[in-house]
């Protein structure tokens, strides 16, 4: 049986990669040729917390969209298709994680940390609970 954060964390990197999204698993280093735009997949975590009735896991997932300084509208479109699977139902063969709006983040920002380099970047931060 796979961990919920890993099957959540699969299933997500799949979908990306259906829609022909370009995605990693790591930030690519500095000497590797990357096409912008690309999706990083991040930090994944998992909680849980017990009730009198019931079991209550939730499954985190930080994933980045990365783009050329050009590209702050593609990268907004890609960060919205990210943070729209947050919301509803994602059903795999072992779980179902359901995604409330209030529990998703988006953030777009411009991202200067590489010298002499500007980067569109968003940030999604997805919570599902699995039910």
């Amino acid at each position: 049986m796979t961990s919920p954060q890993k099957k959540l964390f699969d299933t997500v990197f799949g979908l990306l990669i259906s829609q022909g999204y370009t995605v990693y698993d790591y930030l690519p280093l500095e000497d590797e040729p990357v096409k912008y735009p690309i999706v990083v997949m991040g930090a994944t975590q998992q909680t849980s917390a017990m009730t009198k009735y019931s079991r209550n896991d939730h499954v985190f997932l930080t994933i980045d969209v990365w783009g050329s300084k050009k590209q702050r509208k593609v990268v907004s479109d890609i960060a919205d298709y990210v943070y729209n699977l947050g919301i509803g139902y994602i059903k795999t063969d072992e779980y179902t994680f359901y995604g409330q709006t209030n529990q998703q983040n988006l953030e777009m920002s411009i991202d200067t940390s590489v010298p002499n380099t500007t980067y569109q970047r968003a940030t999604i931060k997805l919570e599902l609970t699995i039910i």
